[in-house]
């Protein structure tokens, strides 16, 4: 089973910081610390609604000050962002989360980030009583995380009995006209909402719906509008981890809020969202551990709100296996039997568009599902547009559990700076193919070094009777059509077929290898179609349309062929018609296979195959 390197990295991540003891709980408030201050957790939600954790990822908290981001975006529901602004601004104070700092020239509290700011905040969520407006802010939670919440009781008395820095700031603000009774009523609707327990899980799925424009990915729901998710992400990333918000946006990349309860989520819009939970703050009121896994997550896969790429749906082009399509090598029966039957162990992979993390995650998802019969897998990049660090990372990371699980990994397509950067991580374990077609045949190559018990010597002359057409013909017949084929010898480079000349024989190969190219239409390139071995037949097609050659065949190496020149079938017409019979009906059967075939991969490209255990 593979492992996702997602997973992987923040498990390796939880790990580093496991350790970390710096820092304590809040105290201010008597509940917050009485928290186990070892408790801690990791959790990622991509945009799609794929969660990975560690640790105690689903322990619950309050999530204190991280609910000022939501109860705001509620407020500019309720409101709107012009009557908002008159009562809340949107700069950074460079202050702590609890000073009493305001905006004297508008006569408002600087952001809705900081305790100021939220009390204001709360005071504009509309209702007909607290409990009502209390239901409203409660209802949008449980709409962010997809499931019930309820509020810590015990933490929610103790912050309302010692809160009194709050009531200072509160009746300051009364006291200027920032906001309007009833001031106890929007202090205890304010204490409750930070009172919520959530788990680092439900933070993860609430930034993730931050993420998402406004859709949580786990129930599909609207829950709040997309330019207000514009509004918030803005005032997180300019305000949301306080004083140290600046240098945050500018190393992390990341719009965030943090909690004194532990919490910190973080959000790359259109990708993921982020939700850790430590007990352990620092002395700005952010967790101690929850900093440095930001910054880790951020700094290994190199993530930033102003990296931005190109979405698509999928980061799938096509998929299918080695039964469905194969190299344009031609095989020999044996070896054609083998590659139908056990060519499902191939999977191809072909990428489109840009490889960052989110597509790379999604990529992973994919890999998961692989058949477990899977020994063989290429990962074309022909449609890939750019990929950047974090992408190479999670690459690595991706063949190393490849690698662990048996499966050869062969790249093809890809940029030459691409294998450069991956050859320089150590990439000496795996094939680089320079095409699709060539990735193909390699895998064919390793598939049947497994099956056949003995490997087919290109250089050994077979014989008229070994030729793959002609293994249905008795020894007696073999005599008969002998003297009408005639041995020629090709050197290497030297054409056996030219093209626009008269087609008027069949070539089968009795040694040595010849490729097939067709001219470009600009006459200078040419491009491979197709490689015949020893033992195959070429030519055949012209004996039913008697046409000119489409293309130009010529020997890689030094060929024997047995040639028939059409002429000499008068002979077996007149003489020998059951054999003649019986050779037209081989070479049409043969041509029959190929165009079924032709036609089962024309299929499989018509849409995308899903390559799972299902």
């Amino acid at each position: 089973m593979l492992l996702s390197p997602i997973l992987t990295s923040i498990q390796d991540i939880y790990e580093n910081y496991l350790p970390l003891t710096e820092g304590n709980p809040a105290s201010y408030i008597p509940e917050l610390a009485k928290v186990n201050p070892d408790l801690f957790g990791i959790a990622i939600c991509t945009a799609d609604g794929q969660i990975y954790e560690v640790g105690d990822s689903q322990h619950l908290f309050t999530i204190q000050s991280i609910s000022k981001a939501f109860v705001y975006g509620l407020a500019l529901a309720d409101h709107g962002v012009t009557a908002v602004m008159k009562k809340v601004g949107v700069e950074p104070t460079g202050e702590a989360f609890n000073s009493i700092v305001f905006d004297e020239v508008n006569n408002r509290p600087y952001n809705p980030m900081v305790n100021a700011g939220a009390i204001a905040t709360t005071a504009l969520i509309k209702g007909n009583s607290a409990e009502e407006r209390f239901s409203r802010i409660l209802t949008l939670f449980e709409d962010f995380v997809g499931h019930p919440l309820t509020v810590d009781e015990s933490v929610y008395q103790s912050e309302s009995e010692t809160g009194h820095r709050n009531r200072a700031i509160a009746y300051l603000e009364l006291n200027s006209g920032m906001i309007e009774q009833p001031i106890d009523e929007h202090l205890e609707l304010y204490f409750r909402q930070c009172s919520i327990l959530v788990s680092g899980r439900d933070l993860a799925v609430m930034s993730a719906t931050l993420a998402n424009n406004g859709i949580n990915p786990i129930t599909k729901k609207q829950v709040i509008e997309p330019d207000i998710i514009k509004s918030i992400l803005s005032v997180m990333a300019s305000c949301g981890m306080y004083n140290f918000s600046g240098e945050w946006i500018y190393k992390v990349g990341l719009p965030a809020k943090s909690g004194v309860g532990g919490g910190i989520i973080a959000v790359l819009p259109g990708q993921f969202g982020i939700g850790t939970f430590s007990p352990r703050l620092d002395e700005l009121g952010n967790s101690v551990r929850g900093l440095k896994v930001c910054e880790d997550i951020s700094s290994r896969f190199n993530f930033h709100l102003f990296d931005t790429h190109t979405l698509l749906d999928s980061i799938i082009h096509r998929q299918y296996n080695g039964s469905i399509v194969s190299s344009t090598k031609q095989r020999r029966q044996a070896e054609k039997e083998i590659l139908e039957k056990e060519g499902k162990q191939i999977a191809v992979f072909e990428l489109q568009g840009d490889l960052y993390f989110s597509t790379m995650e999604k990529l992973f998802r994919y890999l998961e599902n692989l058949d477990p019969e899977i020994k063989y897998l290429i990962l074309d990049g022909h449609f890939i547009n750019n990929v950047n660090s974090s992408a190479l990372f999670l690459l690595d990371q991706t063949k190393e559990e490849l690698l662990k699980n048996n499966i050869t990994l062969i790249v093809s397509n890809f940029d030459t700076n691409i294998i450069k950067t991956l050859l320089s991580k150590g990439w000496l374990d795996v094939n680089f193919s320079v095409d699709l077609d060539s990735a193909l045949e390699e895998c064919e190559n390793l598939l049947l070094s497994k099956y056949l018990s003995k490997q087919i010597d290109k250089n050994k002359k077979l014989s008229l009777s070994e030729m793959d057409l002609l293994l249905e013909f008795t020894p007696p017949e073999i005599e008969i059509i002998k003297p009408l084929f005639e041995e020629i010898i090709y050197k290497e480079k030297e054409s056996i077929t030219v093209e626009g000349e008269e087609a008027n024989q069949i070539f089968f190969l009795a040694s040595g290898t010849a490729t097939v190219y067709l001219k470009l239409l600009n006459g200078d390139k040419k491009r491979r179609l197709t490689t015949y071995i020893s033992g195959t037949c070429f030519g055949e097609l012209a004996l039913f349309d008697r046409g000119n050659r489409y293309a130009n065949i010529v020997a890689d190496n030094d060929v024997i062929c047995y040639v028939l020149h059409f002429e000499k079938l008068k002979i077996l017409i007149n003489n020998y018609p059951e054999i003649y019979l019986k050779l037209l009906e081989i070479l049409g059967k043969n041509l029959v296979k190929k165009l079924r075939r032709n036609s089962a991969e024309i299929k499989n490209f018509s849409g995308v195959n899903i390559l799972s255990r299902k």
